[in-house]
This record gives structure tokens, sequence and C-alpha cells, in this order.
């Protein structure tokens, strides 16, 4: 693994180093000051003592861990995307070795530095319980210097048991109450462990959990709670999710199946961002959240099973995003979900997947298209020119009379662009970007 490196400094022999140790303090001061702190030390390590001096002391904002490794692996060894066209591989003994030198590096950094504050700590590589240890030494030290945003993404090239996940510790740091964002991916977070996390840090308005084996019944849930933002993703041992949060604006969920979630007491969310892949069920969403939907000025769903229930009015809605496999037998879902928007300013659709279109062009023109005035920008991604989204973009030039831009990405070749321009003469004073 090569280690970050700078070009900033020149060094030619110890006659090179003895003329840039007679600089002034402020002019070393000023070439450290250029270097991305969790570098600095590699660069001064083989300095005077006088340069590791100014390092120390250097103030810093944050450091951020991460060096770009393997992605790739087969038969327990590992191919780095960097030798994918030689066919190279790493063993993994070669993956142990650069997790040392990753530990290694990351330990001289946080040891070394005295500053006696950083604003923020993210360390992302192929680590687990093997480094724990070092791992929790990290977090003691970034809380003792009232580290506001703490990052940790420990991935996995091979299966890992959920055993084998770093665990995040039930302990209190001093510094802690200073944690005002908390980001945990592929991390062993544990029900508890969430708890003591929003029972020690009051000053906390950001928590995104991600794949996590360990959560089970998380609950978030303190009167005096400043959180605003919440993100649970793709950790499938959750059985159940409750809420009550004063101050939570955003909640952010994907998972494969869908779980039961109680938010009991949320007054302030206005985004929502909810997905699962295996069973979505619109109705299902409905009815778990019929009380804050009218107030959700933000919706991000993605739409891959049908159903149509009856929608309540999002009377607050301004921005919604669908995601979807294709949009055949979708076409009533979607025209429901923007009529029930009446003050809905912006559209945009993603189409992950074509597989086969079906019309849906009669069902769509059988009620009368109600108008909306409010919108004033629509996107669709993943356009093709099928006749299925032809119609549906048709259906939303005809419905936003006062539409100002409209985006498209997809496969445009010249026939896909002349409908799109001739779709535009339904809608002449609006912008047509093609992507």
């Amino acid at each position: 693994m090569e280690l970050p490196n700078s070009k900033m400094v020149k060094h030619d022999g110890n006659n090179g180093r003895d003329r840039i140790s007679e600089l002034p303090d402020d002019a070393l001061m000023g070439i450290l000051s250029f270097l991305p702190p969790e570098e600095a030390v590699l660069k001064t390590s083989f300095l005077s003592h006088r340069w590791k001096q100014l390092w120390e002391s250097l103030p810093v904002s944050g450091f951020n861990f991460h060096v770009p490794l393997p992605v790739c692996c087969r038969g327990g060894h590992v191919k780095n995307l960097k030798d994918l066209r030689d066919g190279k591989y790493m063993t993994v003994e070669d993956m142990k070795r650069e997790c040392s030198k990753f530990v290694e590096w990351v330990n001289n950094v946080m040891i070394s530095h005295q500053g006696s504050t950083i604003d923020e700590l993210r360390v992302r590589f192929y680590l687990d319980k093997d480094s724990q240890r070092y791992i929790d030494k990290w977090i003691e030290i970034a809380m003792r210097k009232q580290v506001k945003k703490l990052e940790l993404d420990f991935p996995s090239l091979l299966h890992r048991p959920s055993n084998a996940y770093y665990p995040f510790p039930k302990e209190c740091f001093p510094g802690i109450e200073f944690l005002t964002s908390l980001c945990l991916v592929n991390v062993g977070v544990s029900d508890e462990a969430m708890e003591f996390v929003l029972s020690n840090c009051p000053m906390l308005e950001t928590l995104h959990l991600k794949n996590s084996p360990l959560l089970i019944h998380p609950k978030v849930s303190c009167s005096s709670l400043r959180l605003k933002h919440l993100n649970i993703s793709h950790s499938e041992s959750i059985q159940t999710i409750e809420i009550s949060a004063p101050n939570l604006v955003s909640f952010e969920y994907h998972k494969l199946r869908k779980v039961p979630f109680h938010i009991w007491y949320a007054p302030k969310l206005t985004e929502l961002d909810y997905s699962n892949w295996l069973d979505f069920n619109i109705a299902y969403l409905v009815s778990q959240l019929y009380n804050y939907l009218p107030q959700l000025v933000t919706l991000r769903l993605s739409l891959f099973l049908m159903d149509l229930p009856r929608f309540p009015k999002f009377t607050s809605l301004r921005n919604l995003t669908c995601i979807t496999a294709s949009i055949d037998n979708r076409l009533l879902l979607l025209k429901s979900l923007i009529e029930a928007s009446p003050l809905l300013h912006k559209f945009k659709l993603l189409i992950k997947d074509h597989k086969e279109f079906k019309s849906g062009i009669e069902e769509v023109g059988k009620e009368e298209a109600q108008p909306n005035k409010y919108l004033k920008e629509v996107e669709i991604v993943g356009f093709l020119g099928q006749p299925v989204e032809v119609e549906f973009v048709t259906y939303l030039l005809k419905i936003a009379i006062k539409l100002e831009k409209i985006v498209i990405h997809g496969k445009l070749e010249r026939m896909t662009q002349n409908l799109a321009h001739q779709l535009m003469k339904n809608r002449p004073g609006a912008e047509l970007v093609l992507l």
C-alpha cells in the first residue's frame, strides 16, 4: 500500500534537509499548513525535531484516513482494481499486511498530534473486530479532543459474520457530549450502543447507521434530543423501529424488506426517503405514516411493486422523487402521487432498469388530468423514448401549465432527441435539457 504523499516539499538528501530546517518557524508552518494533516506526520517524520514539534502543534480541522484498496475478491484472493487488466491478485495475507500498515499510519498521526481539538475524524478501510483496541483508542483520542463529526466505515471484501464486525463501544468517553454528527457504516452497532449514544450526546444532530447486523429494535426516544437527521439503511436484522424525536427533520430508511416502524412524535418531520426492494407496498407506508404525510415537503420513494392506495393530500409536498425499474404498470400510481400533491414544485423520475414495456396509455387518458400551476421543474433519468415513457412525459407537460425546465437523461439517439423536441411543442416556454 502506498500511503499518501505530497510534492509540496522536494528533499535533496541531508543538504536539502538542512536548508529546509534553516527556514523561520512561520515559513515552516506555512509549508505544513498546505499538507493534509493526516499526511503531514509522514512528511515530517524524517526531518528535524523542530519540524516534528511544529507539526504536533499545528491546528487542524480534522483527519480523513482513507486509502483506496481492492474491490474484487475470488477464492480467498483479492483483486486490486488497479491490476484488473494484468490479472494480479492479492492474497488474504497480503490484505492483512496492508491493514497493519494502515493501522500503524493512523496510530502515528493520532498519537503524535498534540492539538487540543479536532472537528472531524473520518476513517474508511477494511478493518474489523481484530483491530478493535486500535479503533477504540482513535475514538478515545478524538473524543478527548472534542470531535464534532465522527465517521467510521469498515467494508469487507469477503463474507463477514456478524460477530466479526467492529463493535461500537457502549462506554462513555470524556468529550462525547460535543459530538454533533455520527456516521457508522459496516460497524456493529447494537440497540444498547445506539441508546447509549443518544443518551450521552446532547448535541447530536445527525445519526447515520448503515449495514449494522447487531441492530434489532432500534429506538430513538428522548424529549430533549436535538437529532434532526436519521438514516437507518441496509441493516437486515432489524425487526422494528420506534421514533420519538421532537426536532427530527429528515428520516431515511432503506432495507430489502418492510419493517414495522412507529413514529410516535416528530412534529418537525418534513423529509422522507423510503425504500424496500422485495415487498414494497405504498398502502403499508401510508398506514405507517398517515399522520405525517400532510407535513412532508420532500419525499423520495422506490416503487418496485404495484399497488394503488387512496392517498391523503400531500398539502406541503414540494419535491417528489420516484425510483422504479420500469413505468409500464405504474403510470396510475405515479399520476395519483402527483395529483395528490397540488403544491408540487419539482418532480424527478429515475428509471433504473428497462425490461419489458407495456402499454399504459389508455389507462392514463381515461380521466381528465388535473392541472398543476406550481410544478416548475421535471427531471427524467433513464429515458429511452419508449411509448409508455412518451405518454408519461406528455401527461406531465399537459398538467404542468407553468413548467420552466425539463431535464432528460438517457441514451438520446437522434430519433429520441427529435421526439423530445416534438414533445416540447406542448410547452413552448419551457427549457429543454438533454443529457
